[in-house]
């Protein structure tokens, strides 16, 4: 955000001096001594297209504006029409009770909505009021509603009621009290308040039309004065004057013991005079109040919320408190983005009013388009994105980027211009600081010239990919239908050509495991065959043996010459032709087995040998096919690459590469391989530091250079899905030279350990070089969460930027040492627990995570901008939105998922 002025420096060393007895407070206090406490006051509610700002301490409304924004376009501030809202009461016609002046009991969230909830009590009486601008309800995105409803419960006996309402907008020609006109439209029941002059215009409806009476004047006739001086409002409405105020009330109403009733009024706002609009609007909403009675309002938002949360995506293992601080910071995001029709539509805001940064950011929106997309709220991921991917740049008179050309491309390097002499090949595509309301580019300006940031150019491609991945929208970067059409062929084409190459592989793998099967079959049946072979030359020589025998029995009778010789020699034949027989029949069996386990081994091996050959030819066939389906994308693609590279860029593909990703490549500085020097996260403003010798001033900042390697390397990523491989191969080649520069230009040595320094021109002073900004090197994944680097880092932010005042275990943004610095800053903290807990130092992360739930817990869920450095209270802008809550969605899941 913007830098406050350097007389905050005296301030702070003053400051300083005098907490010095507070000093020894240590840096690693115990977390036990890290409580939150209540130091805010004010929640906000929004719908994207109006907000309003109910006060705790003033126990009333405050504001309610037409737009979430402060600027809508150049030269215009948007207005607080509100002084104030409240409700009131009286008894059996005792005088009137005013809740501005009742103490409030709570005061809180519906959780995880933009309802606003505060409970007081008066004598037997309870009070719930609501307060809330719609997403619920019939809405063209023009008008501007906020309810105010009022649940009032009898403690006590049976008691006649009165309810009041009174309603005090500046409607003037001054945007103020000047010259106000009311009247009371009876057609339609309500009172109306406006201003011809500046076309403001307000409606007031009182949501239970029984025993309504209202009054709108000034004076002894303002609502508020007139019932504590009479009995009843008069139904009279003063046509004009000064500071005219509206009031309603709704009469003897009874209420028994233990009985409760709902009021409520509806404020309608538009800014150009159109009643008739307006009042369709008022009366579509109001008519479910007046069928069903006001707490139908009420039921009717917090169903709207449960459908928004029903998809949230939420880490497993988050305590309540997390989970409430969590649903809430979702609702912020939520409530942060603009719904208005138009050219502005869908950016996402640094922080909602009363926050002074309630303005869009490049920087802030990312990080909130990465805390959407990381819990599921794909829809609004999307349409910010396609915000930045269509909002319109400031130009000249020659309808170039006026920033562009007379900064960046200026050859002029003297004050006051200080020219970069850097030619873009193209218009830059995204702002280069922040937008106004209508969605056209703005950046401030201060002595020192105006801010020109390039972190958010990589930023943006950091979280596109994001989204890209978890959705697998590639149709978002190639939103043009004949480029689709196109790619499309190419992808199919391409897949079919990955499948031929797969089954190629298989087909390969079953070559080589054929192989392996047919040696393996070959040498085992060979050595069978050998075996039985063994086996059945052994058999036929026992029948050899014994057929000898047999022949030789023979021999011997033919010899014999007795009659007792003859009878012996033919008994021995006879018994060895028996063992002959009996031979036979065992050595047979074993020969038929033999032949039958040698047949069988022979037609293993030609069964491995036939399947060997079956895997050589289908491995030819499909090396045939593969070559046919490269030859088939090889024809794909010259058709369709043509039609491509015609409409590509007219694609959010071609306006991201050419208009962003390519220019940051051109940036890149050819002497140190880093980004030209900018004014970066901290908005420095653009006079160069070689001039100022001191901060603010443009440095070559070590964050530009991290965000713009993330950008890089997801433009690589994206390319990759798309498959483009021309873009891929030049971002990644991109992207690895930055962070070569990175590490040989801004990786220091302190104490022992090494760091990124804070800037190029900061390197090496060690009093200066320490910027809480540089984790983002860890969490992008440029620095690896588990090297000595990564360590280095997070040892030199405790030793140099951690608050040593009061009680706390967060860290101040760098060290240049003005109030705006030096106070605690709720990102840095949740950004270095999310770092923490890459690097698996997850009780060091969860002491911060915890920190920040207990303050959010004692503050209504919001995450601040700022903490004091002393005492520990909110600061800044509050409720904050990407550096806030954002940061604290990014925070647990990193914690939770890693």
């Amino acid at each position: 955000m913007l830098r406050t002025k350097k007389y905050y420096k005296f301030l702070f060393v003053w400051g300083m001096t005098i907490l010095a007895t507070f000093m020894c407070l240590s840096k690693t206090a115990k977390a036990a001594d890290y409580t939150g406490h209540n130091s805010w006051d004010q929640l906000t509610t929004s719908n994207g297209i109006s907000a309003g700002i109910y006060s705790q301490s003033q126990r009333k409304m405050t504001r309610f504006q037409h737009h979430i924004f402060s600027h809508e376009k150049e030269g215009s501030t948007t207005p607080n029409y509100l002084y104030d809202a409240y409700f009131g009461f009286k008894t059996d016609n005792n005088k009137p009770t005013w809740l501005d002046q009742v103490a409030v009991n709570k005061a809180e969230y519906v959780n995880g909505t933009n309802i606003i909830h505060a409970a007081q009590s008066s004598g037997n009486f309870s009070f719930d009021s609501y307060y809330f601008t719609p997403f619920s309800g019939t809405d063209d995105g023009s008008s501007s509603l906020v309810y105010l409803l009022l649940k009032v419960t009898n403690n006590g006996p049976t008691s006649k009621l009165g309810v009041f309402s009174q309603q005090n907008m500046h409607m003037g020609s001054d945007y103020g009290t000047k010259n106000e006109e009311t009247s009371y439209n009876t057609s339609n029941n309500y009172l109306k308040e406006f201003n011809n002059t500046t076309g403001s215009f307000a409606i007031y409806k009182n949501l239970v039309a029984q025993n309504q009476a209202y009054q709108a004047g000034n004076g002894t006739n303002v609502p508020r004065t007139f019932l504590d001086n009479n009995a009843d409002l008069n139904n009279t409405a003063q046509q004009t004057g000064d500071d005219l105020v509206a009031g309603f009330e709704n009469k003897d109403v009874t209420l028994a013991t233990g009985q409760s009733k709902w009021f409520g009024v509806v404020i309608g706002l538009r800014e150009d005079g159109n009643e008739a609009a307006l009042a369709q609007t008022v009366d579509a909403n109001a008519q479910t109040a007046l069928q069903q009675g006001p707490e139908a309002l009420l039921k009717q938002e917090e169903t709207w919320w449960q459908n928004w949360h029903a998809h949230e995506q939420m880490p497993a293992g988050m305590t309540a408190q997390e989970q409430a601080t969590y649903r809430q910071s979702t609702a912020v995001l939520k409530m942060s983005q603009v719904r208005e029709k138009g050219t502005g539509n869908g950016q996402v805001l640094a922080s909602l009013i009363p926050g002074e940064w309630s303005t869009a950011w490049v920087r802030d929106g990312s990080y909130s388009i990465k805390a959407l997309i990381d819990s599921g709220h794909y829809q609004e991921a999307k349409a910010a994105l396609n915000f930045f991917l269509n909002a319109a740049m400031r130009k000249d008179s020659s309808g170039d980027n006026y920033y562009q050309k007379n900064y960046l491309e200026n050859s002029n390097q003297a004050a006051p211009t200080y020219g970069l002499n850097t030619k873009l090949s193209a218009n830059y595509l995204l702002s280069v600081c922040r937008y106004f309301g209508d969605g056209s580019e703005d950046s401030d300006y201060n002595d020192q010239g105006p801010n020109i940031e390039f972190d958010g150019w990589g930023l943006v491609l950091w979280v596109l990919n994001d989204y890209v991945k978890k959705t697998g929208d590639y149709s978002f970067l190639l939103n043009n239908p004949q480029v689709l059409s196109a790619q499309k062929w190419i992808d199919r084409k391409q897949q079919i050509v990955n499948d031929a190459q797969s089954k190629l592989e298989q087909a390969q793998n079953q070559v080589d495991a054929k192989k392996t099967a047919d040696t393996q079959q070959k040498d085992k049946q060979t050595a069978l065959i050998t075996s039985e072979k063994a086996k059945l030359k052994a058999a036929q020589g026992w029948i050899e043996r014994k057929k000898e025998i047999v022949k030789t029995a023979k021999v011997k009778l033919k010899q014999a010459q007795t009659q007792v010789d003859k009878e012996k020699a033919r008994a021995w034949l006879q018994a060895k032709k028996n063992e002959l027989t009996q031979e036979l029949n065992k050595q047979n069996q074993v020969i038929a087995t033999a032949k039958q386990q040698i047949e069988a081994a022979k037609q293993q091996i030609k069964q491995a040998q036939t399947e060997l050959a079956t895997a050589v030819q289908n491995k030819t066939n499909a090396a045939t096919w593969l070559a046919a389906k490269k030859a088939e994308l090889t024809k794909e693609k010259n058709k369709q690459e043509p039609i491509i590279q015609a409409g590509i860029k007219n694609t959010n593909w071609g306006k991201i590469t050419a208009q962003d990703a390519d220019l940051l490549t051109e940036l890149v500085d050819k002497k140190t391989g880093l980004i030209q020097p900018d004014s970066s996260i901290w908005e420095e403003h653009w006079t160069p530091f070689t001039v100022l010798k001191n901060a603010p001033a443009r440095q070559q900042f070590a964050f530009t250079n991290i965000t713009t390697w993330a950008g890089l390397n997801s433009a690589a990523e994206m390319a990759k899905g798309l498959g483009l491989t021309d873009y891929y191969h030049k971002y990644t080649a991109a992207a690895d030279s930055l962070k070569t520069a990175v590490t040989k230009n801004l990786v220091v040595t302190e104490n022992g350990k090494q760091i990124i320094a804070s800037s190029l021109e900061r390197k090496g002073d060690s009093a200066h070089q320490n910027d809480g900004s540089t984790v983002e090197a860890i969490n992008t994944g440029m620095v690896a969460p588990n090297s000595t680097l990564a360590q280095g880092m997070i040892t030199a932010f405790n030793a140099n930027l951690r608050i040593k005042t009061g009680s706390t275990p967060g860290y101040m943004r760098d060290q240049d040492g003005d109030l705006y610095d030096s106070r605690e800053w709720g990102f840095i903290d949740l950004r270095i627990a999310g770092a923490l807990a890459k690097m698996g130092q997850k009780s060091q992360a969860k002491v911060l995570l915890d920190w920040m739930t207990s303050q959010a817990q004692a503050n209504y869920e919001l995450i601040p901008e700022l903490l004091d450095y002393n005492t520990q209270d909110y600061a800044g802008s509050v409720p904050m939105g990407g550096f806030g809550s954002g940061s604290y969605v990014l925070a647990l899941n990193d914690y939770y998922s890693n």
